[in-house]
C-alpha cells in the first residue's frame, strides 16, 4: 500500500509540473491571427477573460456604475479588438507580450467610450 501511495504521489506531482510547463509554453508561443477564423477563435477566448475580469477592473478604478450584459459584451468586444489591432504585429500575437495593465487600459478606454454614449 505504501508503494502505491508513493507512486500515486509522484504521479500527481509530475502531472502538476507537466501542466505548469505546458502553460508556460502556451503563453510563449505565437498565435497566428492573420486569418478570419483564427482571429474569431482568439477573439472568443479573450472575450471570456475580459468578461471575468471586467468587474474587478471597474472596481479597481472606483467606477460605481455597473454595466448591463449587453454593455459588458460591447466593452469586451471593443477591448479585444483594440488589443488584437495593437499587438498582433504581422498577424501574430504572443499572449505574454500583452501585459495585464495594457489589457486593463484597453478595457477602461472602452468602458469610458461605452458610458459616454
Amino acid at each position: 500500500m505504501k508503494l502505491f501511495a508513493r507512486f500515486f504521489l509522484i504521479a500527481i506531482v509530475a502531472a502538476i509540473v507537466l501542466g505548469a510547463l505546458v502553460f508556460v509554453w502556451a503563453m510563449q508561443r505565437e498565435i497566428d491571427v492573420s486569418t478570419a477564423e483564427a482571429r474569431a477563435q482568439y477573439h472568443d477566448a479573450m472575450m471570456l477573460g475580459c468578461k471575468l475580469r471586467l468587474p474587478e477592473v471597474m472596481k479597481s478604478v472606483g467606477l460605481a456604475t455597473s454595466l448591463q450584459p449587453e454593455q459588458a459584451n460591447s466593452v469586451c468586444d471593443c477591448a479585444v479588438a483594440r488589443i488584437i489591432e495593437t499587438y498582433a504585429v504581422g498577424g501574430k500575437i504572443r499572449p505574454s507580450d500583452v501585459t495585464e495593465e495594457q489589457t486593463d487600459a484597453a478595457e477602461l478606454a472602452c468602458i469610458k467610450e461605452q458610458t459616454a454614449q
